[in-house]
């Protein structure tokens, strides 16, 4: 068994392929959709129906834990980025392109949300307890890595392609997404080669049908069952009300033309913007931690919640001002991602708290399926609200929207121990 396997060899790749399909489907189908011509509305309501495999996503982790094994789990996922890819690659060229590609997104966000489960749990399988904390901030790096991929770099390739060599949208776009098959493919090759076979995570079988809906009865009956359910519930779902909105938005108002609020920045601009936010993002989020690790969770998730929403305000004043250059957008966007990576530290730290018990793995999984819930409804009616009131509104909206972040944050702070 290779359990030893040096984990600079499998690690990078491995947490890679995790951040790249998920930052795709969150970020370059927003501005890929806009870009074909869908409205506001129609962007928002589709893009985060595509969330759902993230929602659904406890349901089928008692099936990647128990059946076969997590490496070949991990290895069949990436396969599938690989021909999600393709498809996406060859979607703007079809007469149905608005269905092909929403197919493949599905695929994809499918495929992803099952690539979690099972790369999460081989973490834990290959590394003993010193390297898992060795390696934590280390994977968390080469996730953030993908995020700037995937929604700068990605974004950035299709405006090169169509400005390098005069290639339409489509062809830009197909372009872009056949070059992340291409390295999706490539990583296929490379974990088949370089990831551990620890002795832990030998093939398995589901036994039978009647174990199987115990393991998620067991789950969700222990998950419901909680102290303070409901409190857990509303925070889980409500901290990221308005951010849930903003998403699905702001990649449409740097895109959108001045004369109709927008900043009107061509793709390549806007990739260069987004490939410096998450770098802010990340730094955000190592203070948050550190904060956190000082004060504890309680005595921070108020000052969490200030971070993670306050700073939503740039928005505002770029709506109303309309910089055209891209280093104030640029800098007002890396402000904004630093307060949510402070302030969304405060939230994974409460998920885990949530999720401590006998089934702290599955409760996790239920956390998670119900974070992405929290996202996909408010910002599947984000675009509606937009076409209704224009950027600068929607934004002060945003910012007002807040106030149900602030109110779940101290109901939650209520039930924390000291």
């Amino acid at each position: 068994m290779r359990k030893s396997k040096n984990p600079w060899l499998w690690l990078p790749p491995l947490y890679f392929m995790e951040g790249l399909p998920n930052v795709v489907v969150s970020v370059a189908a927003v501005v890929f959709y806009s870009d074909l011509g869908l409205s506001p509305s129609a962007v928002a309501a589709l893009t985060s129906t595509l969330y759902l495999p993230w929602v659904l996503k406890p349901f089928w982790s008692p099936i990647v834990d128990g059946y076969s094994s997590k490496r070949r789990w991990i290895l069949a996922a990436a396969m599938a980025f690989a021909a999600a890819f393709a498809a996406l690659a060859l979607a703007p060229f079809s007469e149905k392109r608005i269905v092909v590609s929403a197919a493949a997104f599905w695929i994809l966000a499918a495929s992803s949300a099952t690539f979690d489960i099972a790369a999460d749990g081989f973490y834990m399988m290959a590394l003993d307890k010193k390297r898992q904390a060795f390696f934590v901030g280390i994977r968390n790096s080469f996730y953030r890595v993908a995020v700037v991929a995937g929604q700068g770099g990605l974004v950035w390739l299709a405006g090169a392609f169509a400005s390098k060599f005069g290639a339409e949208k489509n062809a830009a776009w197909g372009g872009a997404f056949a070059v992340c098959a291409a390295l999706c493919l490539s990583a296929v090759f490379a974990l088949k080669k370089s990831l551990p076979t620890p002795a832990e995570d030998a093939p398995r079988k589901i036994e039978s049908a009647a174990a199987l809906y115990a393991d998620f009865k067991a789950c969700f009956v222990g998950f419901f069952a909680r102290k303070n359910i409901f409190i857990i519930l509303f925070y889980i779902l409500f901290y990221r009300f308005s951010e849930a909105q903003l998403s699905k938005i702001v990649p449409i108002f740097l895109r959108a033309d001045r004369a109709e609020g927008g900043l009107g920045y061509s793709l390549e601009t806007f990739g260069a913007i987004q490939s410096a936010a998450p770098l802010a993002l990340f730094l955000g989020g190592i203070l948050g931690g550190i904060y956190i690790s000082k004060r504890g969770l309680k005595k921070s998730i108020l000052t969490m919640a200030a971070f993670m929403n306050l700073p939503n305000i740039v928005y505002i004043l770029l709506a109303r001002f309309q910089p055209e250059s891209p280093a104030v957008a640029c800098a007002g966007i890396c402000v904004e991602q630093f307060g949510y990576g402070f302030g969304f530290a405060g939230y994974m730290m409460y998920l885990i708290e949530a999720s401590s018990g006998e089934f702290k793995t599955a409760f996790y999984a239920v956390c998670t399926g119900l974070m992405a819930l929290g996202l996909v409804l408010p910002g599947a009616v984000s675009g509606a609200i937009l076409e209704r009131a224009g950027f600068f509104n929607f934004f002060v909206w945003a910012l007002a929207a807040t106030a149900v972040s602030f109110a779940a944050s101290f109901l939650a702070q209520r039930r924390i121990a000291d």
